[in-house]
């Protein structure tokens, strides 16, 4: 067994996910596993993912009926728990995440509980069409929120792009199965004081028609959801 698994939710990615697969599996041969966590594609992308695994036995997938992305997170947590990978990373299957940077997420001290990728820091790249001007505006102010609340200095609370220690994930519930996930978890991070640091990565923006859903895809309501969503966890965990 490897050291890493690199987690990779997907939910109708039949467009991207053979390219993604292909250079995963080139970029982290030699020091990680992955899983693929189909989260109910009905797009065909479960066909390619299924071919992809018989050229390539140590590539797991699991597929299961639609429950969100932090669904998918925490169904790769608990694999990733079960099969006693001491670090997990997380990155997206929409092109968005470089698989050629997983290396440097992996060399980065293992002193560090959770290693989070940046698209705002100093000196990460813009790639492709300018993102959303919502998307932007409710980063920045949620990440703002809170630096404020807990006193750290993080560039971008959204990016899915992760490194974790697993054993500081062992031993809780999370609930939020949604894209809210990131607010649950950075209530936990505060809760348990884990060694927090962020690396830069590339922002990239391919396409603007992403949809969060029909109601998440209206700024107010999503930016409400995701107050909502990081109060319930605070309340949860008595932060």
């Amino acid at each position: 067994m490897k050291e890493f698994l690199v987690i990779i939710p997907v939910y109708n990615e039949k467009a991207t996910v053979y390219d993604v697969a292909l250079r995963t599996i080139a970029a982290c041969l030699d020091f990680a596993d992955i899983l693929f966590v189909n989260d109910g594609s009905s797009d065909g992308t479960e066909i390619i993912l299924n071919e992809i695994q018989k050229a390539h036995p140590y590539l797991f997938v699991i597929h299961k009926k639609n429950g969100g992305y932090g669904s998918s997170l925490i169904t790769g947590f608990e694999f990733g728990i079960e099969k006693n990978y001491p670090y997990l990373i997380t990155m997206d299957c929409d092109e968005q995440h470089q698989p050629k940077d997983l290396e440097r997420f992996a060399n980065y001290n293992r002193k560090i509980d959770v290693v989070s990728g940046s698209r705002y820091a100093p000196k990460s790249k813009s790639i492709g069409i300018v993102p959303p001007e919502d998307r932007v505006e409710i980063n920045r102010r949620i990440t703002t929120a809170i630096n404020k609340k807990y006193g750290w200095y993080i560039t971008d609370a959204f990016c899915g792009f992760k490194r974790y220690t697993t054993s500081t994930l062992k031993n809780f519930t999370f609930t939020e199965y949604g894209y809210a996930f990131p607010m649950e978890f950075w209530a936990y991070t505060k809760k348990k004081n884990l060694a927090l640091a962020e690396i830069a990565v590339d922002k990239i923006y391919i396409t603007d028609d992403r949809s969060f859903g029909e109601d998440l895809d209206k700024k107010r309501k999503r930016y409400k959801y995701y107050l909502e969503a990081w109060r319930n966890a605070e309340k949860k965990l008595k932060v």
